[in-house]
């Protein structure tokens, strides 16, 4: 199964989602072999992992892969060549104002794409006017990729009725574009567990003895897992390949 989380613009929480879901325990216990790609030349992930090999910890059953060519044949080649290998593949799509060939591809290539997106008239502009013209595309060539195109809610409020944010993005999302019935919560752990190339369940061994870190991590942990879940379920209804 190949997941891509993307979006045109930054900072909606795709690095994060990425790393996370790769290794979530819900994504360890269905697939034996984990890729988590970055396609990001910026390489952001690039040094998160750096750090984690200094740090001798563990990846499991997950591998780490950067592929910053923007020569589209290299890359393609590189993330096909990846796939052969692994029961799971998650890619983090760079942010891309112009050109969004890794954009394109990706709405192409992966078997679901999860969109990062909040609730705001902003977030809904930027997507129908830059996101949802290469959907379009993609589906007119391909129409049984339709249903693999995911909204994901980000940066609710952790209090936010989650029905509300479901009905509002299945009143503004065209037909082909679902909504997931999970949120992305705002939460503070999520920028902060990162440092020394630590993933959240590490993090929070780390924090165990601090009571109310744990339990914001845990919180955390727990919107991943769900999350996770979802992903999958909504892979095997969607194909086959799970």
């Amino acid at each position: 199964m190949i997941i891509g989380f993307v979006q045109t613009k930054g900072g909606t929480g795709k690095s994060t989602l990425a790393v996370n879901m790769a290794f979530s325990r819900s994504m360890g216990r269905e697939f034996d072999s984990i890729a988590l790609v970055e396609l990001d030349s910026q390489g952001t992930l690039k040094s998160w992992w750096e750090e984690r090999e200094e740090m001798g910890y563990d990846p499991g059953k997950v591998s780490f892969h950067h592929i910053s060519s923007t020569q589209k044949e290299v890359f393609q080649q590189g993330i096909k060549s990846i796939s052969d290998y692994n029961d799971l593949m998650v890619m983090d799509i760079p942010g891309e104002s112009t050109g969004k060939l890794h954009t394109r591809f990706a709405c192409a290539f992966c078997d679901l794409v999860i969109i990062p997106m909040r609730m705001s008239t902003n977030d809904e502009s930027a997507f129908m006017n830059n996101l949802y013209p290469i959907i379009k595309e993609v589906i007119r060539a391909v129409p049984e990729k339709k249903g693999q195109f995911c909204v994901l809610p980000v940066f609710t409020h952790p209090r936010l009725n989650s029905r509300k944010c479901f009905d509002y993005f299945e009143d503004i999302l065209p037909p082909q574009i679902l909504c997931l019935q999970a949120v992305y919560p705002t939460r503070s752990v999520y920028e902060n567990f990162n440092r020394k190339g630590l993933n959240l369940n590490e993090y929070a061994k780390l924090v165990e003895s601090n009571k109310k870190f744990s339990q914001r991590v845990e919180r955390a942990i727990e919107d991943i897992e769900k999350i996770s879940k979802i992903i999958i379920k909504t892979g095997k209804g969607n194909h086959d390949i799970i």
